[in-house]
């Protein structure tokens, strides 16, 4: 989990800067990082906050960016599901791009059909400690933001972090095909507005996946 921090770190850091110039003050910035926890979307909807937009605007640009996790539940229900509704929404509150990259390339499915308490130990020992890494990397932009020079371009740290979790985890020809798909939809969708690229780039993904396992299955009948 170690190797996650600095990414998460810069990530939170770079976002924590962005609230700061957005006009938030430093306490409203710790407050918006304890509760909000989102850094894609933070990013997101501060400019319409800081724009006077309406807040319908804010609550569909925060959906659309966050609905990537719709297919990460989805993922990770198999694991969890025997737990209650409101152990589930809890785990599912605390999940973020980085920790469900490593949670399914370390338990690519559940270990029996009762779930395992690994799994759970695994995942929320991970969760919690990149929520903790994300804490302090806000915290180091509330005292020493400014100190911080542009010219260090950390706002590429994230991104690349989660990038060298990811690449590792595709090792077989569902995974090279999904994200090929996912790619192309990308390049193909960047210009759309309220970041729809995501959304459309995770759907293309999927649906290239099951379409690649139902074909493998045919194939095995």
């Amino acid at each position: 989990m170690l190797e996650s921090s600095p990414g998460i770190i810069a990530w939170s850091l770079v976002t924590s800067i962005s609230l700061l110039g957005a006009g938030l003050s430093p306490v409203n910035t710790f407050w918006f990082n304890i509760l909000v926890y989102a850094g894609s979307s933070q990013l997101a909807v501060m400019p319409l906050i800081a724009g006077d937009y309406p807040f319908w605007t804010v609550w569909l640009t925060a959906l659309i960016v966050m609905s990537r996790f719709v297919i990460f539940s989805a993922v990770l229900q198999p694991h969890f599901k025997h737990y209650s509704f409101w152990q589930r929404l809890g785990i599912g509150s605390l999940n973020t791009d980085m920790s469900f990259a490593k949670f399914v390339e370390k338990f690519p499915s559940p270990d029996n059909l009762q779930g395992s308490q690994v799994e759970l130990l695994y995942f929320m020992g991970m969760v919690l400690a990149h929520w903790f890494f994300w804490q302090i990397g806000a915290l180091i932009a509330i005292f020493f933001g400014s100190y911080i020079p542009i010219s260090w371009g950390l706002g590429f740290a994230g991104p690349l972090a989660l990038l060298a979790l990811i690449i590792p985890a595709i090792k077989h020809k569902t995974a090279v095909i999904s994200a090929l798909a996912a790619a192309g939809t990308c390049i193909l969708t960047i210009n759309l507005p309220y970041r729809l690229t995501i959304v459309c780039s995770v759907i293309a993904g999927v649906m290239a996946a099951v379409l690649v396992d139902k074909q493998s299955q045919k194939r095995n009948v």
